[in-house]
C-alpha cells in the first residue's frame, strides 16, 4: 500500500480491507442475505431512550415455527455500570425470556420489543392512526395506537414485552410443530433501533443467520459446528460454525465525517460502538460464558496497534478508551481506536475470540455535528477461515413443545 493521506469513504475502506491478511468477503459461515435456521439479533435495546422493531420473515412455502429467547444483559446493580473486575464486580443479569412464533407461508411479521405483540385474530389489516410513529406502537389500544400498521397482518402468537430498561439480544431457532429444532433454513430477520419522538434517528441491521444441516437430530442441544470430540455432538455439525474472527472496517473514534465536511457542516465527530454475544449459550443452566477478545488494529498506513477485553453473556462497547463512558454499558475498550492514537481517520480491525468459542457481532456508528446526531448500524464481515466447532446452544428440555395456533 502506498503511503497516502486523505483517503476517505469507500476507496479507503476497500484499501484497508486488504491489510492484515484476512479478506472481508469471506462470510460464508454466517449469512445476512439468505434464510437460515438460527437468527441472532445481537443488539436489542428498549431502555427508555431507544426502542427496537424486530422483523422476521418465513421465506418458505410452508408454515414454519420458531422458538425465541430474549437475553436480558442489564447490569445486576442498575445503579452501577457493568464490570467483571473483582474490585467492582457487577455482571450482566443473564436472564432469558422464551416465547414461540409461527408463520404461514411467505409470511413476514414485526413487533416493537418494549410493547410485545398480543395474539388477536381481530387485528385490522393496518391501523393507520393519525400522528403515527413506528416507534410508539401500543398493542393495547387497537384502532387508536400511535404506530402505522401496528400489529398488522396475521399474528405469529403472543410475544411478551421486554423487561423495563432492557438491553441484550434476541435469538430465534427454527423448530417443528412439536418444538424440536429442525434445519428448515426458512427465516430471515432485521432489527431497527429507533429513538422515540425522533423520526430521523433510525439505525438498522440484518439478523445474523446460521444455516442448519440434515444431520440435526432434533434434540435440545444444538451443535454449532459440531466437534465430534464432544459427546453430545458426536454426529458432527448440525449448524454452520460460528466465526472466531470478525473484520471490522470503521472510522477512528473522533474522526470527522467526510460527507458532512464536504457539505460544509461543521464539528462532525464519529464514535463507533461494538456489540458482541457468545455463540455458546446454555439456557438450561443459565451459566454464562466468559469470552476474551483480542483486537489487531490497522490504520491507513499499515501501522498496527492492539487491544483486548473480556465479556460475559453480552457486551456493547464504545471502541475508544474512555472507561468512564457508560453510554454503551461496558465503557470503552482502548485509546488505540481514537483518531489521535491510531494516526488515521479510517481503521480496519481484526477482532478474534480467544479459545474455542465463537462470537456474533454488530457495529453502530454515531455521527454528531452542528446539524444534529445520526446513527447507522451495519454488519461486519466474518472470517471463513477462522471458525470454531465447539459452540453449543442448549434449550431447556421443558421448552421444546409449541402450543398449537
Amino acid at each position: 500500500m502506498r503511503r497516502q493521506r486523505g483517503l476517505v469513504g469507500v476507496i479507503a475502506l476497500a484499501t484497508l480491507v486488504s491489510v492484515g491478511g484476512i479478506a472481508s468477503t469471506a462470510s460464508a459461515r454466517v449469512t445476512t442475505e439468505e434464510s437460515a435456521s438460527i437468527l441472532v439479533f445481537p443488539k436489542v435495546v428498549a431502555d427508555g431512550n431507544r426502542d427496537t422493531i424486530i422483523q422476521i420473515t418465513n421465506t418458505s412455502n410452508n408454515m414454519r415455527h420458531a422458538h425465541c429467547f430474549y437475553v436480558n444483559a442489564a447490569p445486576t446493580d442498575p445503579d452501577r455500570p457493568i464490570s467483571l473486575n473483582e474490585s467492582d464486580y457487577n455482571p450482566p443479569l443473564w436472564t432469558e425470556t422464551d416465547f414461540d412464533i409461527w408463520l404461514t407461508k411467505q409470511q413476514p411479521t414485526h413487533w416493537v420489543v418494549s410493547q410485545g405483540r398480543r395474539f388477536d385474530p381481530t387485528d385490522a389489516t393496518c391501523l393507520n392512526a393519525a400522528n403515527n410513529s413506528a416507534n410508539n406502537c401500543d398493542p393495547n389500544t387497537s384502532g387508536t395506537g400511535d404506530a402505522d400498521c401496528c400489529d398488522a397482518g396475521f399474528d405469529p402468537g403472543r410475544i411478551p414485552p421486554t423487561a423495563p430498561d432492557f438491553i441484550g439480544e434476541l435469538k430465534c431457532i427454527e423448530v417443528d410443530a412439536s418444538g424440536y429444532p429442525v434445519p428448515g433454513n426458512s427465516l430471515k430477520g432485521e432489527a431497527t433501533i429507533v429513538e422515540p419522538g425522533n423520526e430521523t434517528d433510525v439505525s438498522k441491521y440484518s439478523a445474523l443467520g446460521l444455516k442448519g444441516f440434515d444431520t440435526n437430530n432434533a434434540n435440545n442441544t444444538l451443535c454449532i459446528g459440531g466437534d465430534p470430540d464432544l459427546g453430545d455432538c458426536a454426529s458432527g455439525a448440525e449448524y454452520e460454525a460460528c466465526p472466531k474472527t470478525w473484520v471490522l472496517t470503521h472510522a477512528a473514534d473522533g474522526a470527522p465525517n467526510p460527507v458532512l465536511d464536504a457539505n460544509n457542516i461543521d464539528g462532525s465527530d464519529t464514535t463507533t460502538s461494538l456489540t458482541v454475544v457468545p455463540c455458546t449459550q446454555n439456557f438450561e443452566t443459565q451459566d454464562p460464558q466468559t469470552v476474551t477478545l483480542q483486537f489487531e488494529i490497522w490504520n491507513e498506513f499499515e501501522e498496527r496497534l492492539s487491544a483486548s477485553t473480556k465479556f460475559q453473556c453480552w457486551a456493547s462497547y464504545t471502541l475508544n478508551g474512555d472507561e468512564a463512558d457508560t453510554s454503551n454499558y461496558y465503557g470503552g475498550i482502548s485509546a488505540a481506536f481514537e483518531r489521535g492514537s491510531a494516526g488515521s481517520d479510517l481503521l480496519k480491525t481484526n477482532m478474534r475470540a480467544v479459545g474455542n468459542l465463537g462470537v456474533m457481532a454488530v457495529l453502530e456508528e454515531t455521527v454528531s455535528s452542528s446539524a444534529g446526531l445520526s446513527r447507522s448500524a451495519h454488519n461486519p464481515h466474518s472470517s471463513f477461515e477462522d471458525v470454531t466447532g465447539s459452540d453449543r446452544i442448549v434449550i431447556p428440555g421443558e421448552q421444546i413443545v409449541i402450543p398449537e395456533p
